[in-house]
């Protein structure tokens, strides 16, 4: 059996900073993780939604595991720990 995927939440942070162009602020965190699309639909960066609680414990731990289900959104995580 493989070891489930991991990525570090900086990683996820990193992705929202990029899409607002700056570091996010705990709200913008919070807003972008729960409002996702692609061609699927809609969905949520961590399967469920996040409050402005948990986006501030996110915000202040970037080097902190979490994991993830393997899948073309984290394609690019996967194959930088190789």
């Amino acid at each position: 059996m493989s070891e489930p995927l991991r990525i570090m939440l900086g990683f996820v942070v990193r992705r929202c900073a990029v899409a607002l162009g700056h570091p996010p602020t705990p709200q913008e965190l919070m807003e972008w993780a729960n409002d996702q699309r692609d061609s699927r639909g809609r969905y949520r960066i961590f399967g469920r939604a996040i409050g402005i609680e948990e986006a501030r414990v996110i915000l202040r731990h970037p080097g902190r595991l979490v994991t993830v289900r393997p899948g073309p959104r984290w394609a690019v995580a996967a194959n930088a720990e190789r």
